[in-house]
This record gives structure tokens, C-alpha cells and sequence, in this order.
């Protein structure tokens, strides 16, 4: 999706603005639900970079749509982790319209990478982040 986040130190989550593109439509006026969902996924990747500082990849992600998001129509959008155990971290995120109505709702559990999981997934630029990584089991 190629969506521009940032830690918001304050919050202790990461967030962005998204503002969805004809080209992410499902309907003609409304974001389809993988897209937004996307955006959501994204961004609770990052606050498990941003805030737990390890990487991780999706296991399984539950999402509620509770209202359209709507295209070209700014939307805020934050992510945080609900928890951390072991090789697994539980993140949240939310979508928002301009006026604070909650949109999309997402809850994710994600596997922590060791380092060679890492470096599979991400290639050489993981070796210079090993603090980013559990010990292989």
C-alpha cells in the first residue's frame, strides 16, 4: 500500500493519515474492505517494529467494518500492540473518518521472527537489525 506511518511518541502508537484513491475502491464511492484492511495490517506491522522494536508477520487478523470509508475522504488511522508474549504479539488498529466515527476495527496476532525467519522474509537489510529478532529456537 505503500502508506506513510509515524510514531506518535506521546500516544505510544503509530499513525497516519489515509486518504483512499479511486483506485482503492470497491464500490464506486467506498474503499473496498481489503484495501482498508491492508492499511490496517500495515500499520500494526510498524507499531510492532515501532514500539516492540521486533519484527513480526500476520497469523490471524479479525476486522470490523462499522461504517464506509469513503474515497478521497481523509481518514486517521492508529495502530498499537495490545500485548506481547513470547513469539507473539496482539495488535489493534483503527480507522476514523474526519469526524472521529470509527470505520474499520482490526485485532491481529502476530509471530515474532527469529533472525533466519527474518532474513528469509526480508533479505540481508534484517542482519543489521538482529535486536529486531527473537533467538531461533
Amino acid at each position: 500500500m505503500r502508506q506513510r506511518f509515524f510514531h506518535d511518541e506521546d500516544l505510544g502508537r503509530i499513525v497516519a493519515d489515509f486518504t483512499p484513491e479511486p483506485g482503492h475502491s470497491g464500490a464506486p464511492n467506498y474503499t473496498h474492505g481489503g484495501a482498508s484492511m491492508a492499511v490496517l495490517d500495515d500499520a500494526m506491522a510498524w507499531a510492532i517494529i515501532a514500539l516492540k522494536e521486533r519484527f513480526g508477520i500476520t497469523r490471524n487478523c479479525e476486522v470490523d467494518f462499522i461504517r464506509p470509508v469513503t474515497i478521497g475522504a481523509p481518514h486517521g488511522v492508529q495502530a498499537w500492540v495490545e500485548s506481547f508474549e513470547e513469539r507473539a504479539l496482539v495488535a489493534r488498529a483503527e480507522m476514523r473518518d474526519r469526524d472521529g466515527k470509527l470505520c474499520v476495527a482490526a485485532k491481529a496476532t502476530y509471530i515474532v521472527l527469529t533472525m533466519e525467519e527474518a532474513m528469509d522474509a526480508i533479505g540481508a537489510g534484517a542482519a543489521t537489525a538482529s535486536s529486531f529478532t527473537e533467538p531461533a529456537t
